[in-house]
């Protein structure tokens, strides 16, 4: 029995379990300021961290192997931070139509009609991380003009079978401006239209208001809802205690951004405790921190997962990769994505 000599000898199922780890971004990745729209000068640049791009980007540069192996891969988790990242991902796509099979998650840095038209192009999209900001012609006239980015992000997302949503909002996109009501009342309705949803995390702190009750009221009928994370609210609010009516929700996973776990003396934690079912799910999924002993009461549950939750199989990662096998790869032309955008 021969004993494989180099990386290239191994199988290539083995090979794209180790690429997995390599090219698979972080779940979020750091989104720009609003101001934020030149390059640093040059002395304030900083090196990139670990999981940058570039990091992701070089074990494809390797060998042809390399490429062809864990292209799909790299495609699986699409980070697309601002209407711009979407489009370049758009020419890829239009140039590399295989491509769009391979895609699982977005992240959205922001609510465009470009990015829209990225979940459109993928089929298979099953988690989505969409970012709420404050839009321009919509807030700044009251609301009078219609939200076309809005609008068509809506519509694509209706028509995805989710699994996974996650829902954040930039530091100034307040809840009673135009866009956040419109995008958490076009989300309320859609969740009928995904009778797999599974998880839903609201990444930041919610409260219960007019824009968000509905939307609560949906979640409480979601069949297939096991896992409800949010921020912990600083006051009392009815909100988790509708969605807590879900027979099928087992976990309520509450944090504390920036701490390992969360205080039972909160304010919200001396209410929540007078409603059984809810503070049963609360103590599921959530880690408590011992005032005293300055430790952890339960272990921290496990985050959602920064792959999907149907990755893509070391077959189907062949057949993408076969169909990949294009005259490009034999005539050295450089990957359209390696030089185009971080994602």
């Amino acid at each position: 029995m021969s004993v494989p000599t180099s990386l290239s000898s191994f199988p290539e199922e083995l090979l794209a379990r180790i690429l997995a780890d390599c090219v698979t971004p972080p779940q979020v990745l750091p989104v720009r300021p609003t101001w934020h729209t030149q390059p640093c000068p040059s002395h304030l640049v900083r090196p990139p961290p670990p999981t940058s791009t570039r990091a992701r980007l070089a074990p494809l540069l390797v060998s042809r192997q390399f490429l062809r192996i864990g292209t799909p891969i790299y495609y699986q988790t699409l980070h697309l931070p601002t209407a711009s990242h979407a489009t370049r991902v758009l020419e890829t796509l239009a140039a590399q139509p295989v491509l769009a099979g391979a895609v699982r998650r977005v992240v959205l840095g922001c609510v465009s009609l470009e990015s829209a038209r990225v979940l459109q192009a993928c089929d298979r999209i099953e988690d989505v991380d969409v970012c709420m900001d404050v839009g321009i012609e919509g807030d700044a006239q009251g609301g009078a003009a219609r939200d076309e980015d809005a609008e068509a992000l809506c519509d694509a997302l209706e028509r995805i079978d989710l699994k996974h949503l996650t829902i954040r909002r930039a530091s100034d996109a307040y809840l009673t401006l135009t866009r956040p009501k419109y995008l958490l009342q076009r989300i309320a309705k859609a969740v009928p239209c995904w009778p797999d949803l599974e998880s839903f995390h609201f990444a930041f702190k919610i409260g219960s208001a007019p824009a968000t009750r509905p939307l609560a009221e949906a979640l409480s009928h979601a069949p297939k809802l096991r896992l409800l994370k949010a921020q912990l609210p600083a006051i009392w609010n009815e909100l988790f205690l509708t969605i807590s009516r879900n027979s099928a929700l087992e976990q309520i996973a509450l944090y504390a951004e920036g701490a390992d776990g969360i205080l039972h003396t909160t304010m919200y934690m001396a209410e929540a405790k007078k409603h059984a079912r809810l503070s049963e799910l609360i103590k599921t999924g959530t880690s408590f921190i011992r005032t005293r002993a300055h430790t952890t009461a339960a272990a921290v549950p496990s985050p959602l997962s920064t792959r999907p939750s149907t990755p893509l199989s070391a077959s189907r990662v062949k057949e993408v990769a076969a169909e990949l096998m294009s005259p490009w790869l034999n005539q050295n032309v450089p990957l359209l994505v390696a030089g185009t955008s971080y994602f």
